[in-house]
């Protein structure tokens, strides 16, 4: 599947399109398509490492589906 991927902390140029493996749930969760995902400001935060927690690379953000 295609995800934007950040694989070094900085600006929108560390923004990168790549295919990524097709997730598998595990027990208890289910799979969700998505074909559209939101950044939001928390995201823009970690990918500049600047959040309230420490992120950690490489990262999908995009947690507002």
């Amino acid at each position: 599947m295609r995800a934007i991927q950040i694989t070094e902390f900085g600006g929108p140029e560390v923004l990168n399109l790549v295919d990524v493996p097709e997730p598998t749930p595990g027990p208890g969760q289910l799979l969700v398509e998505v074909s559209r995902a939101g950044v939001n400001y928390a995201d823009t935060h970690q990918a500049e490492n600047s959040y309230l927690a420490e992120s950690s690379l490489p990262m999908v953000p995009g947690g507002e589906v």
